[in-house]
């Protein structure tokens, strides 16, 4: 489903989805809020809700899998 909804971000590399985890890479600040931006519209647009708890944002690197990701 969540690749279906983005597949146009996951194409475009603005997002990367493995099981449940959504990423949104970006190499700047203004890059990452474009992109968070756009994502969330989708997001809205298809009424998804998020838990707060389970969301990190402007984060340097990410642990996924047990791998610290940068």
């Amino acid at each position: 489903m969540m690749n279906n909804i983005f597949r146009e971000l996951l194409h475009e590399e603005v997002l990367a989805n493995y099981m449940n985890n959504l990423v949104i890479p970006a190499k700047t600040m203004k890059e990452l809020k474009e992109q968070t931006v756009q994502f969330l519209k989708i997001a809205k647009k298809h009424n998804l809700c998020f838990k707060r708890l389970k969301c990190d944002f402007n984060m340097e690197e990410i642990p996924i899998l047990g791998i610290v990701v940068r």
